[in-house]
Parts: C-alpha cells; sequence; structure tokens
C-alpha cells in the first residue's frame, strides 16, 4: 500500500508542475510527533525564481480569522466583553439600519447578517483606504437577514470584532496578536500583516491575470502590509501546527505556557450556532460554527472532506490554504499553496482525506 506521506506530496507536485500553482508546503502531525514536513515549487510562478522550504511564509487568507477570534476572547476571559453584548454598546456608529441587536456571538459566528465584504470593498481597496474608512462602511452597511436567523460566511463581522478589541485596549489588533497569541505560543513567524524580517522569505500569492499590475493585489505593498484581521496574517505551516496544537491541548502551548484558559478553548471550539432559537432548519443541518472555528458535520463535508471525523475544527483560505485538527486523535493538518481555493480546493480536501483515512480511523470526537 503506498504511504499516505507518498500520496499527499504526489498530489501536490503534480498541482505545482500543471502550473495551478507555484508551490505548496504540508505538514502533519499526530499528537505532537511530526510526521510529514514537505515543500515543494518556487516563491514565484517564474520557474527561475528560488525554491521554497518549510519555513517559506505564506498569506494564509481566511485562516487569519481564528486567530483573530481566539485572540478576542482574550478580552472574554478578562471580563472586559460577554459574548452576548451588542456590537454598538462599543461601537454606537454601528447601530443603524437595524444592526443595533448584533452580537459579539453574531459576528463570532457568523450568524450576524453583514455582508461578506463590506459594501465598497474594492473601491476601497483601489484607492489604498485605510481600516478606519473600512470600519465606517460596515458601520453603515445594511443586514441581509434578521440576526440569529442565518449562517452566512461574513468577514465584516470580524472586521468588527477587531474594531472592538481596539477600542478596549488601545492596541492595533496587530499588536495584541503579537503578543497575546503569536508571541506566548511560540508561532515565531506569524504577523497579522507583514515584517520586514520576512523579506526572502514569502511566497507570492496567485491573482487573476487582470489583477496582476494593479497597486492592491495581494502582492502589493499595500495588501501585505494592510493586514486584514478578516485575511491578512502571513504564517508557515509549523506555526499553525502550533496554534492548533494549542487548541489540542486546552489552550496550553508546546512550552507548556498557558496562553488560553480551558472553558475558552471549550468555547471556542463548541457549535455555537446550534444554540441560536431562531436558526433556520437549513442552517442548523448545514453549518457548525465555534468561537470563529469551522466545526466539520457528522457524516463528513464542508471544506474539510469526508473523511475527516466529526468535530474536527479548522479554517480555510481564499489563497489556497487549509487547516484541521481532530480532537479525537491527536491529528493536526496544515496544507499552504499559492493556488486558489475556488480551484484547488478538491485537491487540499483530498490530501485532508489521505491524511485523515490513514491516522484517524474511525473515531469521533464525543462532545
Amino acid at each position: 500500500m503506498t504511504d499516505f506521506k507518498e500520496l499527499i506530496t504526489r498530489r501536490l507536485q503534480d498541482r505545482i508542475d500543471a502550473g495551478a500553482m507555484s508551490a505548496a508546503a504540508v505538514r502533519v502531525e499526530r499528537r505532537g510527533e511530526v510526521l510529514l514536513n514537505w515543500a515543494g515549487g518556487t516563491y514565484q510562478f517564474d520557474k527561475s525564481s528560488p525554491a521554497i522550504d518549510t519555513e517559506s511564509i505564506f498569506l494564509v487568507a481566511s485562516i487569519t480569522k481564528p486567530m483573530v477570534t481566539s485572540c478576542f476572547t482574550k478580552l472574554i476571559e478578562q471580563g472586559l466583553v460577554d459574548a452576548d453584548d451588542y456590537v454598538a454598546e462599543y461601537v454606537p456608529e454601528f447601530g443603524v439600519h437595524g444592526k443595533n441587536k448584533v452580537t459579539l456571538r453574531h459576528c463570532l459566528t457568523h450568524t450576524s447578517g453583514l455582508p461578506d465584504m463590506v459594501p465598497g470593498d474594492v473601491g476601497l481597496r483601489k484607492h489604498n483606504a485605510p481600516m478606519s474608512e473600512f470600519v465606517a462602511a460596515a458601520c453603515n452597511a445594511r443586514l441581509l437577514f434578521e440576526p440569529g436567523t442565518q449562517v452566512r460566511y461574513q468577514s465584516a463581522g470580524i472586521l468588527m470584532l477587531s474594531e472592538i478589541s481596539e477600542r478596549i485596549t488601545g492596541k492595533p489588533i496587530r499588536q495584541q496578536l503579537s503578543e497575546s497569541v503569536f508571541k506566548p505560543a511560540g508561532m515565531e513567524s506569524s504577523h497579522l500583516g507583514w515584517r520586514s524580517d520576512f523579506e526572502g522569505r514569502r511566497v507570492d500569492a496567485k491573482v487573476a491575470d487582470a489583477e496582476v499590475t494593479n497597486h492592491w493585489n495581494h502582492n502589493s505593498d499595500y495588501w501585505k502590509d494592510f493586514g486584514a484581521p478578516w485575511g491578512g496574517a502571513h504564517t508557515t505551516t509549523a506555526d499553525i501546527a502550533r496554534f492548533l496544537q494549542m487548541m489540542l491541548d486546552g489552550g496550553k502551548s508546546t512550552s507548556g505556557k498557558q496562553v488560553f484558559g480551558v472553558g475558552t478553548v471549550r468555547s471556542l471550539l463548541t457549535d455555537n450556532t446550534n444554540a441560536e432559537p431562531k436558526l433556520s432548519t437549513a442552517s442548523r443541518l448545514q453549518e457548525s460554527w465555534g468561537l470563529g472555528w469551522r466545526l466539520q458535520r457528522a457524516g463528513g463535508a464542508g471544506w474539510y472532506g469526508s473523511a475527516v471525523p466529526a468535530r474536527a475544527f479548522g479554517h480555510g483560505g481564499a489563497t489556497g490554504t487549509l487547516t484541521w485538527a481532530d480532537p479525537a486523535s491527536g491529528v493536526v493538518f496544515v496544507v499552504l499553496t499559492n493556488g486558489l481555493l475556488d480551484a484547488e480546493g478538491s485537491t487540499l480536501k483530498a490530501c485532508g482525506n489521505i491524511a485523515a483515512s490513514a491516522l484517524c480511523g474511525y473515531r469521533r470526537a464525543i462532545v
């Protein structure tokens, strides 16, 4: 029988050879033991560019979201906010157009009714708008549905959580992440936005042909430094594995530091959407969200692949990234590429299925 590691790396190398991505890195661990740590391809789509390695840094897009929401729960730990507080209590200008009943929990679980991207998102990026203009656009947005009645993915809600966190602490969200999550967790190659010492280690993201020459695409100086709380983190496979392992270990880092309380981790990884009394039957059957973490449903569906056990948690990103962890088996899976998730999602799921089939068995987490 072919080894699971060979199956995964061959699958990724085939996509690199086909030109769908120029680079890919994958890391698989079980109970802290590294079983696979591989990187292939080049930093840019120019084949003459240097080869990447396992320490190369990727823009991970929406994998940023659970980093930010996990950081946000620090405010709950300190008694500064409650998940069921209204957003407008902290950002009064948000409470217009019927948004006065949107809670922090709604934003954490994608049940707020906010649109995914703020109105005018593309125009804001085109003129290199600061974060404050995105916040203003979110505050002026109209709801797509009554909060708590549907699950619909929303980057705007994560933006508002970031804004609240900044107003309460007086610190930029990137500083909070570095001080409260990345540094204590040993994630030394992670940052929201860009760090000068990352130079020479960043893998170019794939962008549409029409966007290659514009000044606001994912490889532009503007976007790299912008640090979007919904999708602007740069990191490595090893650092994401540390982050997931910390969640599996009840908030304790690999060095033994208690970064998050055990109760906080339980809240982060518990299905919070199912508790919404007005949630539609369709949403209740199709979606399971913790506080920023997407949970695998029984029967295997969604982002992670059909072989991934129920109650696994993780996230994916539009830049061709996917990660999950299984509490029952202790398996951590991280794959970062510079393809596009819409085009390469099946490849990433297939790699996850291969790892899950080999390592997770048929066990399921018991909640």
